[in-house]
């Protein structure tokens, strides 16, 4: 059986578009399946939820996600047990990097191929603790200047009209370029499980990176293992204005991180805090104003079937 849960709205519509064509295709093929259509954000969680509780799963079922990487985000959130499910996903979204880290095709049509010939392949999920709730994530969680721009793009009409237009992933570069020289600098206490704390003075931002990319192909941790059990973290300090222009360009193809102000490291679980609130998401879905968080890796992992290919 297939569960699957479309976003329709996702990408001005094309949540809605792909599902049709699939549905019709899985109706002539008699494929067993049920549809839950998202209403409201968080709609996708409260079903994941509802479906995968103990009692009410089957582990031989199927999960298919229809949305971007927001909706994966909130049913990766919901998700009762994780080990004993199985992700199927057809990209529909504007950065669509969850889709990029697994290989799996931003052709609908072929990302659909996956549902059968697709090899499941388990992946970390990432958990954060902050202000007093739990929230899971897939591709990434940060806080600073990234969290800023995913919450702006969250609103702002250009976002609708870009994608409109195919060019949803140019939000996020416009917003960056208008809050670059703008975004004011943090101190941030960063503390290890091990207990080692390093203290940096003028952060630009700091994220957790289960896959390689945010942002819409931004290759932040281009080492980023999404079965290590670890999370890579990027942490930006001490940048100048004018340096920040070349870290973006260069980051999406992964050769930022020669910069000194560019500091990576691996960590299954880590603490931070900051002197103020500052803008926190989860795969680009917003986290609220936060100044203290931990990020640490599910025990358990999740089932996807993949388009990669071990060498």
């Amino acid at each position: 059986m297939y569960h699957v849960i479309v976003n329709p709205g996702s990408r001005s519509g094309a949540g809605n578009r792909i599902w049709q064509g699939l549905r019709s295709r899985f109706l002539a093929e008699n494929v067993k399946f049920k549809e839950y259509r998202t209403c409201y954000r968080g709609h996708a969680g409260r079903i994941a939820s509802s479906i995968t509780a103990p009692g009410v799963w089957k582990e031989e079922d199927l999960l298919v996600v229809i949305g971007g990487d927001g909706t994966v985000n909130e049913v990766v959130t919901g998700i009762r047990q994780l080990q004993k499910v199985t992700l199927g996903y057809i990209p529909s979204g504007s950065g669509n990097d969850f889709a990029r880290g697994l290989q799996i095709p931003s052709d609908a049509e072929k990302a659909a191929e996956l549902l059968r010939t697709g090899k499941p392949v388990a992946i970390d999920v990432g958990r954060v603790h902050t202000g007093g709730k739990i929230r899971r994530f897939a591709i990434s969680s940060g806080i600073g200047f990234d969290a800023s721009i995913c919450h702006e793009a969250l609103s702002s009409p250009i976002k609708n009209v870009l994608n409109f237009l195919h060019l949803g992933k140019m939000t996020y570069i416009a917003i960056a370029l208008r809050q670059l020289l703008s975004f004011q600098d943090f101190p941030m206490e960063f503390r290890l499980e091990n207990g080692r704390k390093i203290t940096f003075r003028r952060v630009l931002f700091a994220a957790a990176m289960n896959m390689k990319c945010e942002g819409g192909g931004v290759k932040f941790c281009p080492d980023a293992d999404w079965a290590d059990g670890n999370m890579d973290w990027i942490i930006v300090e001490g940048m100048a204005r004018w340096k920040r222009l070349a870290l973006f360009p260069l980051a999406v193809l992964g050769k930022h991180t020669g910069f000194r102000e560019v500091h990576i490291c691996r960590a299954r679980t880590a603490m931070l805090k900051t002197d103020r609130r500052l803008p926190v998401h989860m795969d680009g879905e917003s986290g609220g104003l936060q100044e203290q968080l931990t990020v640490t890796v599910e025990p358990e992992q999740l089932r996807v079937l993949s388009g990669y290919l071990p060498y």
